[in-house]
């Protein structure tokens, strides 16, 4: 009697556990070290591999020789984690014995944490974050000592991650900056220098720094300027004017030539002979309405889309700025910025900006942090799964029928989630064929699924007699 299968299930043989038992800290720098590599070059990549990784420390080479003696593919992050294990054990040196035994052991965990083949990972993956979920609250986050930045987090948040919504409901970005500025001073661990990059990049309107009256019956448009509001902004009155008059291609009044504190602006007098025309053409009460607000809206001064830029203390006495309101592009060109650590949560952005391959990192990333903060363990291959399903188009597709879910191949799959019966004429109009391929239409017509044991087909042979 003999058997045979199309595909056979590789056999894990049982193994012990590792060796090492890892820190808090440490255990979370091994799941961020399975994720891909963010960078912009090949140099900056390298960067990432080698960071943390302590080439001179006794116990991490003896590790890294017993890899290389045992032909098994760890990577620097991974050795670290399992030196940084040990060394919390309070050991200070190992043999290559016992080297090659934490190797070896590491290398059977790593086989038995692969999946199976045919294995239904993305069931597996909507229940262990659909369960957890459900545990999760639904609330915006408040940054501690910031009055004015608000982040939307638990479900909300991983709600608008799936959606691939177009704008987050609270777009933010974490702006880092270069060690030194272009004058060769140090500039992240300088709180001035910070403050004064931050207000450059706040988007100031001429409504932020001044209120607007119409003057109806002088028919002109008067702009006092709120002198606090432009100390803020670091703006000065004649800055104010200079910008309204490139912007406008008007004619600016103002009651003083050194300091202004009030500008009059009148509609269609582009230079001050114009004024003469006044008596015998003089704007109606619709041009100052328009002109009006056309002016509210004007931006003078920072980067479209950053409402409020705010400085905050890191690490290592070092200055970063949180925004309200995301513009990667446009911060990525000021001077001063990090690009290789500022970040922004609006995914869309970053692949328009970055790639899909950074995009795909960002929705791994965001949906992670999302659920840790919510205090949830959800293994981050799971996560993976979920963004390389949304990204493997090139482009990042909501899950859901106006996404992932509407463009499956098979129309029982696509008429088992929304809008059944369009699918269904649909397909029946234009003749369209269902191969029953996948998980859904099998359970719809009560075939098994080819998944599992429903993907092995077992023949039996008869001996002869």
């Amino acid at each position: 009697m003999a058997a045979s299968s199309k595909s056979a299930r590789s056999a894990a043989a049982s193994t012990e556990k590792t060796v090492v038992r890892r820190k808090s800290a440490a255990a979370r720098r091994r799941r961020k070290s399975m994720l891909p590599l963010e960078g912009f070059d090949d140099e900056y990549k390298m960067g990432q591999i080698l960071r943390d990784v302590d080439h001179h420390d006794e116990i991490y080479q003896q590790l890294l020789s017993a890899s290389v003696d045992s032909n098994v593919s760890l990577t620097p992050r991974m050795i670290m984690d399992l030196t940084e294990g040990i060394r919390s054990r309070g050991i200070k040196k190992i043999t290559p014995s016992k080297a090659k035994k934490v190797i070896e052991s590491a290398r059977k965990s790593l086989v038995l944490s692969r999946a199976d083949p045919h294995e239904a990972v993305g069931i597996t993956t909507a229940q262990s974050i659909g369960e957890p979920g459900t545990q999760m609250t639904m609330r915006t986050f408040h940054y501690a000592g910031v009055a004015t930045v608000n982040v939307t987090q638990g479900l909300p948040r991983i709600i608008e991650i799936v959606d691939a919504r177009k704008t987050p409901n609270t777009p933010t970005m974490r702006i880092y900056l270069n060690e030194k500025n272009a004058k060769g001073k140090p500039l992240r661990t300088n709180e001035k220098l910070v403050r004064e990059i931050a207000a450059g990049l706040e988007a100031t309107t001429t409504s932020d720094i001044a209120n607007i009256d119409v003057e109806v019956a002088q028919r002109y448009l008067s702009l006092k300027l709120n002198k606090s509001n432009m100390r803020l902004k670091n703006m000065t009155g004649a800055e104010v004017q200079d910008k309204l008059s490139r912007a406008l291609r008007l004619y600016i009044q103002a009651d003083s030539d050194d300091k202004p504190s009030e500008l009059k602006i009148i509609p269609g007098v582009a230079k001050k002979e114009d004024l003469e025309t006044l008596a015998t053409d003089p704007p109606t009460y619709t041009d100052l309405l328009q002109l009006e607000d056309k002016i509210k809206k004007l931006q003078l001064k920072g980067i479209r889309g950053i409402a409020r830029a705010n400085v905050q203390a890191g690490d290592n006495d070092e200055y970063y700025i949180s925004t309200i309101g995301s513009n990667l592009p446009k911060v990525s060109e000021f001077a001063g910025i990090d690009r290789s650590r500022t970040y922004t949560n609006n995914i869309n952005e970053i692949q328009a900006y970055l790639g899909i391959e950074a995009a795909r990192q960002a929705i791994i990333n965001e949906m992670y942090d999302t659920l840790e903060g919510a205090g949830l363990d959800v293994d981050v291959r799971h996560l993976i799964t979920v963004s390389d399903v949304m990204t493997s188009s090139g482009e990042v597709r909501a899950i859901g029928r106006h996404g992932v879910s509407g463009t499956k191949h098979s129309i029982l799959a696509r008429s088992a989630f929304e809008v059944t019966v369009s699918h269904l004429l649909r397909a029946g109009i234009i003749g369209e064929r269902d191969e029953l391929r996948g998980v859904t239409e099998n359970i719809v017509v009560g075939q098994p699924i080819a998944l599992g044991t429903g993907s092995v087909d077992l023949f039996y042979i008869p001996d002869e007699a």
